[in-house]
């Protein structure tokens, strides 16, 4: 799921397992393009078919040379918060 960040920022918040939450910038490193949300396990870029896994954001297949940006975030009751 995108979130809407201040600043016009946006987090790529995903659920890679039941009470587990992970959140990447959006932004495919090959390019900065925005990625789709998660499908069967994987994000894809569908500007150059880069492929991430769901869980790290590393990269299943290229161009991208990098994954994913991780940015840390918390759950604080029933909300998740930037850590």
């Amino acid at each position: 799921m995108l979130v809407d960040m201040p600043g016009n920022a946006q987090l790529l918040v995903v659920q890679p397992r039941s009470g587990e939450f992970r959140a990447f910038n959006p932004a495919c490193p090959h390019v900065g393009s925005l990625v789709n949300p998660p499908a069967g396990g994987v994000i894809t870029c569908p500007l150059h078919g880069s492929v991430f896994d769901v869980s790290s954001g590393a990269v299943r297949k290229g161009p991208a040379t990098s994954g994913l940006r991780e940015v840390a975030v918390a759950r604080s009751g029933e909300d998740l918060v930037l850590a």
